[in-house]
């Protein structure tokens, strides 16, 4: 009989704050579901060896999907960064009756607030919000209607992303690293321009002592702060 193994998972969102009473389903060789406790853990022991799918899914957060293969006797550990669900607007009340039937236009799809205009030193602000030691640190700079711009300064492998309703770009500010896209690795480093279509999955892993630090510019999702 084939040794079995299990499942280490915590979930944060991107400022690497856990999230409890995440709910977790796994499909494959072994069918299993539970929710993340306090501290956003999880451990899913006695999984047979094999390829498995993991939906995690919450209230305030946005589902996400991820594959992993599983070998015998192997205690997989994941690290999984969960995005904040747009909030989207009460519906207006319905128009009052009237005698003639009246077109009505389709809804239009969901916009975030509208933010202000402003001017930001990419330079002073990485001294002030320097990641240091800590595993990755994301910094909000913009944020209005549909598009949300944030700093990303990694030190550890970021876990895999996919965002299926938005488009990502990203702009290596400083440090070296890698981007696997698709499942394909590539070598980047400063002054780097990465596009990435909505529904692909991807993900950097630094190299060298230096953090990798990103500029990242989301946009297709309603904004959740307006700045």
């Amino acid at each position: 009989m084939s040794a079995r193994g299990g499942l280490t998972i915590t979930v944060t969102d991107p400022s690497g704050a856990t999230l409890p009473r995440i709910h977790v389903a796994l499909s494959g060789s072994t069918d299993r579901s539970a929710d993340t406790n306090d501290s956003g853990q999880l451990n899913l022991p006695g999984l047979l060896a094999g390829n498995y799918r993991l939906r995690f899914s919450g209230e305030d957060v946005i589902t996400y999907e991820r594959e992993v293969t599983l070998r015998g006797g192997q205690i997989l550990d994941l690290d999984v960064a969960l995005f904040a669900a747009p909030k989207v607007a009460a519906p207006p009340p319905p128009a009052p009756a009237a005698p003639a039937p009246v077109a009505v236009a389709p809804p239009k799809a969901p916009t975030g607030p509208s933010g202000q205009p402003q001017s930001v030193s990419v330079v002073d602000l990485i001294e002030k919000e320097y990641v240091g030691r800590q595993p990755r640190r994301e910094s909000l700079l913009s944020c209005s209607g549909n598009t949300r711009t944030t700093m990303l300064q990694i030190n550890e492998p970021l876990p895999t992303r996919v965002y299926e309703e938005a488009d990502v770009a990203y702009y290596v500010l400083g440090g070296e690293g890698t981007m696997k896209l698709n499942g394909r690795d590539s070598r980047i480093a400063t002054s780097a321009f990465l596009s990435v279509p909505r529904g692909t999955s991807h993900s950097f892993e630094r190299r060298g002592n230096r953090p990798l630090i990103l500029l990242v510019v989301l946009g297709g999702e309603p904004c959740e702060t307006a700045k």
